[in-house]
């Protein structure tokens, strides 16, 4: 005669381990299972809603969907996946006419909502801690940068022309236009490149890094510091990550580019935590010109029937 298992006790402590193990975003199941113990949870948690009943196979993946959506998005996991796991460890058991019944019993209090309620608190209080870290590493990259000598507003528009000057010679190659100039602390220019994507082969041949090569072979010495780079779009992650490496001082930069800029646009990459250096960033110099460049070469691309890429593409 089939008999079930005793069902599985669910309390609270549980929901509180619960919520800790939701700040770890991204978790695969073979990660959480490292600890049967935080595996019990998770899956245990993923069945609250179901506790006690019997369900068709279809209806408890459906719902453990749904947990994946909610509470349990910081899983990386399908629903069928979270199913037989539960079954494995007999938090869930197969009947003979292929429903499930599902093995797990909670204390009195513990139920799905008050789960939910729990990893949404957690989620809003992380959230603030983070925006509170974020606005730190903001005032200590404007006090780091506070000490640094005035710029020369017609030093730098020079210094922009020539980058501007280089992205249009990328242009006329067929290469979008995006121009970089790299400066030492006493104006010495120590490189000036601009895209060669397609000319080299090599998706990591944008400007800025063409010049950031140029000024370390230059100098011998893969630290850029006391430099200014010039460029006349907005850096994407990939440059600024090189930025970063390369202790460049400041960031002069033309038009800002809202869809993969990484200093101020779709990413503030040196806000991150982690991210040791903060240079100092300005934007819009003559942007009006640096973005007429692009307009003008995706214009001309479009005409003649080629794909209008984003700027980074190539």
């Amino acid at each position: 005669m089939y008999a079930l298992p005793a069902a599985l006790d669910y309390a609270p402590h549980d929901i509180e381990r619960f919520v800790e193990l939701s700040i770890r975003r991204g978790s695969p199941l073979q990660s959480i299972g490292k600890s049967s113990e935080d595996l019990r949870v998770a899956l245990g948690g993923a069945l609250l809603g179901a506790a006690g009943k019997t369900l068709p196979r279809g209806e408890a993946i459906r719902l453990l969907g749904k947990f994946l959506q909610g509470a349990g998005s910081w899983i990386a996991a399908e629903p069928e996946a979270l199913l037989d796991a539960a079954e494995s460890i007999g938090l869930a058991a197969a009947r003979e006419d292929g429903s499930i019944e599902v093995l797990v019993e909670p204390r009195p209090g513990v139920t799905a909502e008050r789960l939910a309620a729990e990893v949404e608190a957690a989620e809003v209080i992380l959230s603030e801690r983070r925006a509170r870290m974020r606005m730190e590493l903001q005032t200590r990259n404007r006090s780091a940068n506070s000490g640094l000598p005035p710029a020369d507003p017609a030093l730098d528009r020079r210094f922009m022309e020539q980058a501007l000057e280089a992205a249009r010679e990328a242009a006329k190659a067929g290469e979008v236009p995006v121009g970089a100039l790299l400066v030492s602390e006493d104006g010495e220019v120590l490189a000036c490149a601009s895209n060669r994507t397609l000319r080299d082969g090599d998706p990591t041949a944008h400007a800025e890094i063409l010049a950031l090569r140029g000024g370390a072979r230059r100098r011998g010495n893969h630290r850029l510091t006391g430099t200014t780079l010039y460029v006349t779009l907005e850096p994407c992650p990939m440059c600024a990550g090189a930025i970063a490496e390369a202790r460049c001082r400041r960031i002069v930069y033309g038009a800002a580019d809202a869809r993969r800029g990484a200093l101020e646009g779709a990413l503030r990459l040196f806000d991150l935590p982690g991210v040791n250096h903060r240079p100092r960033i300005e934007g819009g110099l003559l942007e009006a010109e640096c973005r007429a460049e692009l307009i003008r070469f995706f214009e001309a691309r479009r005409r003649t029937g080629a794909s209008d890429e984003d700027p980074h593409d190539d």
